[in-house]
């Protein structure tokens, strides 16, 4: 006998997996919206982006910062994991920076929703954002323990690439990795 208090499935699917799936394509949307509006992007762009309605947006979020937090956690994951694939262990500094600089080229609209259009001034994103700047650290930094060194290292790398992304990625990458690795120690 059904459990009276499950949700319906549907096709097979548990509510759980349905709601999960629908998540899981809002915050796709709300990363492409994104990356074409900035922080212009609506909850009505996003969801027609995602095919679905608003009442299933609110069903798991607030307000747009609420998706803005999701959306910038999955960016950065994806993008840290493309990093992680390219170190070639002989110069790992090197070639980590080569990986972000192409990731970010590769995906542009990403790109601006990572470095440019979303700020941490909300609490959530300031966690994300704290977060992601350790993931870098030990990638590009990984003999930098005093603070100021770490702020300025990043700070160099991250500054590189949002004027990267603003020219609309007009240096090679040969060059924009050249100039970064400069400012990182090894």
């Amino acid at each position: 006998m059904p459990n009276p208090k499950e949700k319906r499935r549907y096709s097979g699917q548990s509510f759980a997996d349905r709601q999960a799936e629908r998540r899981e394509r809002l915050v796709r949307a709300a990363a492409l919206v994104l990356g074409r509006h900035g922080r212009e992007a609506s909850v009505a762009a996003i969801c027609a982006e995602a095919g679905l309605t608003q009442r299933y947006f609110y069903e798991s979020w607030p307000n747009r910062e609420a998706i803005f937090v999701d959306a910038y956690r999955m960016v950065v994951s994806e993008l840290m994991a493309e990093v992680a694939r390219s170190i070639a262990p002989g110069d790992p500094v090197v070639s980590a920076l080569a990986g972000f600089y192409r990731a970010l080229e590769s995906h542009r609209g990403e790109a601006r929703v990572f470095l440019i259009d979303l700020d941490d001034h909300a609490p959530g994103m300031r966690e994300v954002s704290r977060e992601a700047s350790q993931n870098l650290a030990r990638l590009f930094a990984p003999g930098v323990t005093h603070p100021l060194e770490l702020a300025g290292t990043l700070g160099a790398i991250i500054q590189i690439a949002k004027r990267w992304i603003d020219t609309g990625f007009a240096e090679p990458l040969e060059k924009v990795v050249a100039v970064a690795k400069d400012y990182v120690r090894r």
